[in-house]
């Protein structure tokens, strides 16, 4: 064989293990801030899975894990190594004056409406809203 034909070979080879270096580096990477808030359709393993822990991790971290083997929605889990987000805390809350919502990065005024099971329409008018586009990380809202 050729010197030519080693290169080659030897290139298309580093080739391939940067590309499936990139690939399995991706998955972990995914956002998981040091709470994650139980969505509909969650199980454990799923939320290990998209935060990058394992599943161990994550039942060391929640130490009621080992007597109750259910989760449900709006329950806020510890996620081991997790990082905050820079605005600080995000999601539902409850006050004196009654719930609000603190919106997230990525989150949409439609799917915070489908939460507290109101229209698009009266979280707008509510929390004096001109375009339901146009909301922030950080936003304070109150949904009733």
């Amino acid at each position: 064989m050729s010197t030519k034909r080693v290169f080659q070979l030897l290139l298309v080879f580093l080739i391939m293990l940067t590309s499936m270096a990139s690939t399995t580096s991706a998955g972990a990477s995914s956002y998981c801030g040091s709470t994650y808030v139980v969505q509909r359709g969650d199980w454990l393993a799923k939320i290990a899975r998209k935060c990058g822990v394992t599943l161990s991790q994550l039942y060391a971290a929640n130490n009621w894990a080992s007597y109750y083997y259910y989760i449900y929605p709006g329950q806020v889990l510890n996620i081991p190594g997790g990082y905050d987000d820079p605005i600080g805390y995000c999601g539902p809350g409850y006050d004196t004056y009654g719930s609000y919502y603190i919106v997230c990065r990525g989150d949409t005024l439609f799917r915070i409406a489908k939460y507290y099971g109101v229209t698009v329409e009266y979280l707008q008018w509510r929390n004096n809203i001109y375009n339901a586009n146009w909301i922030y990380a950080g936003q304070f809202l109150r949904p009733y």
